[in-house]
């Protein structure tokens, strides 16, 4: 599931010139159905975006020369909140879980596309989207190849041979996808339409699905999903406000509803 991701974030990165080429018209205040949230800042944003899909794309090429974990694993060297985690097994699961971050990853660009149509806002959000899932990645690749924590079906009673994957326990890469997308689509539509409970919500409920399931599924220990949901939602929420588009305040003067007097206008346009 990690290299369909990755692959995505390749493919989808040849699309950051459109977004660019957002900034040279000057964008209107945001029409009934929305308009331009982001700024995009080419010095800075493709650079960024560059560095975090090499960290995101180039650990999957080279993983088996990077994990150096060995078992059989001892079931004591874990931690006695997450030990209750090992015997659980459940493929089924598992599959279930890879389902739920592909849907949770294409469906805001789906609806974002729908809504916004092929233009200009819908390539800045893309930019920031993008960004916020390698940069996400990234981040888990760096914390998962430099823990290499087993995962919990590692500590089965004489395991088969265990591939280099089964080393990466910590944290949760498919968590954070689903916090870290389904957060960002939640400020992309508060920034266009004004912020609202419910996407928030549905982002906690599919997000602590994923977390049950991939607990479930004998992938992953509890901290490593309540890390992953913590960083996620923290990568989800940080990369759309750094790139949020503020119109400079104003203060005017201007005449009284009635024409009797003048009254000083203070706007703040974004």
């Amino acid at each position: 599931m990690n290299k369909i991701l990755t692959a995505f974030v390749l493919a989808a990165s040849i699309l950051p010139p459109f977004a660019a080429a957002a900034e040279e018209t000057p964008s209107a205040l945001p029409t009934p159905r929305g308009g331009s949230v982001y700024r995009i800042n080419p010095a800075i944003d493709f650079p960024v975006l560059g560095a975090a899909a090499l960290g995101a794309i180039v650990p999957l090429f080279i993983e088996p020369q990077l994990i150096h974990r060995k078992c059989p694993c001892d079931p004591n060297d874990v931690n006695s909140f997450d030990r209750p985690v090992i015997g659980n097994h459940d493929e089924t699961i598992g599959k279930i879980s890879h389902f739920t971050v592909a849907l949770a990853v294409a469906a805001p660009l789906v609806l974002d596309g729908a809504d916004q149509g092929f233009n200009k806002a819908f390539a800045e959000d893309l930019m920031v989207y993008v960004e916020v899932l390698s940069l996400n990645t990234s981040l888990s690749h760096i914390a998962r190849y430099g823990a290499q924590r087993p995962r919990p079906v590692a500590y089965e009673v004489s395991p088969p041979e265990i591939r280099a994957g089964e080393f990466l326990s910590f944290y949760s890469g498919h968590n954070a996808s689903v916090f870290a997308a389904l957060s960002a689509a939640s400020m992309t539509y508060g920034y266009r339409y004004g912020h609202k409970a419910w996407p928030w919500a549905v982002t906690a409920v599919l997000g602590l699905g994923e977390s049950a399931m991939r607990v479930a599924a004998g992938r992953h220990f509890y901290t490593d999903v309540i890390m992953g949901a913590a960083m996620g939602t923290a990568v989800g929420t940080l990369v759309p406000y750094l790139h949020r588009r503020y119109r400079k305040s104003s203060l005017t003067l201007a005449p009284t509803p009635d024409g009797s007097g003048a009254q000083l206008v203070w706007r703040k346009r974004f």
